[in-house]
């Protein structure tokens, strides 16, 4: 059974799930943007909820791909089974207007396949549902991101950089500590907070030199 997270996922998920029907609607806050401009495809939503239980998708996953919904929702006026390449374009043209991150563009591609898998699966040979055929109207669609476009992170530490924050802190061994889990194990915040100084087999071998610098 899929369990909340530190970001109460569980949550936000249940209270989007519970006031659906208000999605319908353009928001009153203005930090709110996004509604669903044909009311038919809130039954899409509908349709994803058992599919999310079914398979156990964790709350982190579940509320990503409401939030892509969501998204392709906006952006078009048709009922989403009627939309083809076109349409298709479109909606990733919007994407990519209010999407910077390639990472994010990634995911939408990945997600937009995906969720027309489950709400619109093609049909075998047999005329049987197959879930396993991507739709044409998706189908060429890809995620691969282009090498030309690809950047480091402006915020990226070097290694000497990291060095001297290190020791900037070097009166503070709990800072430290800190610095070194965060930045160096590459561990994400959900894994490493659940992670106990008795789990001899946890994947993070250099969390061990963090409990050292924490005493």
């Amino acid at each position: 059974m899929a369990e909340n997270d530190i970001y109460n996922s569980q949550k936000k998920y249940e209270d989007f799930k519970k006031n659906l029907d208000n999605f319908a609607f353009p928001p009153q806050s203005k930090k709110a943007k996004y509604y669903c401009k044909n009311k038919h495809n809130l039954n899409y939503f509908r349709q994803l909820f058992p599919n999310f239980e079914a398979k156990d998708n964790s709350y982190s996953r579940r509320i990503r791909l409401l939030n892509s919904l969501k998204l392709i929702s906006y952006i078009t006026n048709k009922d989403l089974k009627n939309c083809e390449r076109e349409d298709i374009n479109q909606i990733v043209a919007y994407m990519h207007s209010v999407s910077p991150s390639p990472k994010t563009k990634q995911d939408f591609i990945r997600d937009i396949k995906y969720l027309w898998k489950t709400l619109f699966p093609e049909q075998d040979e047999r005329g049987r549902l197959d879930e396993t055929l991507i739709p044409y109207p998706v189908r060429h669609l890809s995620a691969k991101i282009d090498k030309s476009k690809e950047k480091l992170r402006n915020d990226r530490f070097t290694w000497e950089e990291f060095e001297q924050l290190l020791q900037y802190f070097a009166q503070d061994p709990r800072m430290q500590a800190y610095l070194f889990l965060a930045l160096e194990s590459l561990g994400r915040p959900q894994e490493l907070l659940y992670i106990k100084k008795k789990h001899k087999s946890h994947p993070y071998p250099d969390v061990e030199k963090v409990y050292e610098l924490a005493k």
